[in-house]
C-alpha cells in the first residue's frame, strides 16, 4: 500500500505546481478511441470508502471491490459494497465508448455506497489527462434526485483515488474518499 509521504510527494510535485506553464495535455487512445487511462483501470480494486457529511464529521467507513472489464468499446464494472457486513451488495454497471467518453445509459440496477437501491442511473466519463477521469452521474434515491462528480487519479499502477461529491435536490450533501489497490489484473 502507498503511504501518505508518497501521496503528499505527488501531490506536490513540479508538475503540479507549474501546471499554469505547461501546454493542456493530450489524451492517449487505443485504436478503438478508449483512453488509456480507463485502460489503465481494468482489473480489480478493493479499498475503504469513507464517506464524510458537509461539517466533516465522518458518518462511515467500509470495503469495497471494484472491477473493471473493458473489451474493444464496451465496458463493465462490478461494484461490490460494504464487504463483510449484512449489507453487502454487488451491482455491475455496462457502458460504452463514444467519441473517446464512457457512457452509461439509463437503467434501474445501481446500488449506492450505502448500499441502497436507486433507479434511474446514468453517467458519462471522460479522460482529462493519462492518469486521470473525471466522472459525473445522476440517480434517484428514496425519491430524492442525486448528482454526484468524481475524480479517479491513478497514483501508480497498483493504487487509485476516488474522491466523490454528492448533491442531493442541487445542494451539497457529501463526500465520499476511497484509497484502493490493485489486488488483481
Amino acid at each position: 500500500m502507498t503511504d501518505q509521504s508518497e501521496i503528499r510527494s505527488f501531490l506536490t510535485s513540479d508538475f503540479l505546481t507549474t501546471e499554469a506553464a505547461m501546454p493542456v495535455p493530450t489524451v492517449r487512445c487505443d485504436q478503438f478511441n478508449v483512453p488509456i487511462v480507463f485502460l489503465q483501470n481494468c482489473g480489480t480494486w478493493e479499498g475503504t470508502a469513507l464517506r464524510v457529511e458537509r461539517t466533516g464529521a465522518l458518518i462511515d467507513e467500509h470495503l469495497v471491490r471494484v472491477k473493471i472489464e473493458i473489451s474493444g468499446r464496451q465496458y463493465v464494472q462490478t461494484n461490490t459494497v460494504r464487504i463483510n457486513t449484512p449489507r453487502e451488495v454487488t451491482a455491475r454497471y455496462f457502458g460504452d465508448f463514444r467519441d473517446g467518453k464512457l457512457v452509461f445509459p439509463l437503467t434501474d440496477e445501481v446500488y449506492t455506497l450505502g448500499g441502497e437501491k436507486a433507479s434511474g442511473f446514468s453517467g458519462i466519463a471522460w479522460a482529462v489527462m493519462d492518469d486521470l477521469i473525471v466522472y459525473r452521474g445522476s440517480r434517484t434515491v428514496q425519491g430524492c434526485k442525486t448528482h454526484y462528480n468524481e475524480l479517479i487519479a491513478l497514483i501508480d499502477r497498483n493504487h487509485r483515488v476516488r474522491t466523490t461529491q454528492l448533491f442531493e435536490d442541487g445542494a451539497y450533501k457529501l463526500v465520499t474518499m476511497i484509497n484502493e489497490t490493485r489486488v488483481a489484473d
